[in-house]
């Protein structure tokens, strides 16, 4: 099938957006509003952008009417500071029931049972539960369409890491199978890590 995404619905547009791009890593990304009231939500348009500095970035779509920003990115162009936690296996349940589109005096940490953990270097909590924390300072926002389906991209700077003990070596690798990370598929669909392989690259 051939398909020209400018003859597509919406709706048409992000259904194959989603069920192509896969898996997806989710960030679970908590915030403060200027008045403290916190939030976390998870966001599967996510990745790495470079390690010098190290940027991480994650884009937000605009489900909300008209121009309303989503409360984590109203947050963060607020205070600018975020913590990135990362999704695993053991708070799923968890990080699905805070992808609900609630009001703004919903605080998701007290929704889901979930503990926030005091940071060391930006004042919105972490989820103590999530054994990688990345906090971040705002770097930039950069805003795609201002209608429903466009986003906000949001890249943040890394200022400070937690990983849990038993997750990390002394050259700083991560052993992977132990973080059991969760991904994002289509519809309903989430994804554990599965078979991991190995191919030596090229030697040029």
């Amino acid at each position: 099938m051939e398909i020209n995404p400018g003859q597509l619905e919406p709706q048409q547009r992000y259904k194959l957006m989603i069920g192509g791009v896969v898996p997806r890593p989710i960030a679970f990304v908590s915030t403060l509003d200027g008045q403290g009231q916190r939030n976390v939500a998870p966001f599967s348009f996510f990745n790495a952008v470079c390690f010098n500095p190290i940027i991480l970035a994650f884009f937000p779509i605009r489900y909300k009417k008209e121009k309303e920003l989503k409360d984590t990115v109203s947050n963060i162009r607020e205070t600018g500071e975020f913590v990135i936690n990362v999704s695993t296996e053991a708070i799923a349940e968890q990080v699905n029931q805070a992808s609900g589109r609630y009001e703004k005096s919903v605080d998701e940490f007290e929704l889901t049972g979930l503990t926030p953990k005091p940071s060391t270097k930006v004042k919105p909590p972490g989820v103590a539960e999530s054994p990688i924390q990345f906090e971040c300072e705002l770097e930039r926002t950069i805003s795609f369409g201002e209608d429903q389906g466009g986003a906000d991209a949001v890249f943040g700077k890394v200022v400070h890491i937690h990983v849990a003990d038993e997750l990390i070596d002394n050259d700083y690798r991560i052993d992977a199978r132990g973080l059991q990370p969760i991904a994002r598929l289509a519809g309903n669909a989430y994804s554990k890590l599965g078979e991991i392989f190995e191919i030596e690259r090229p030697k040029v």
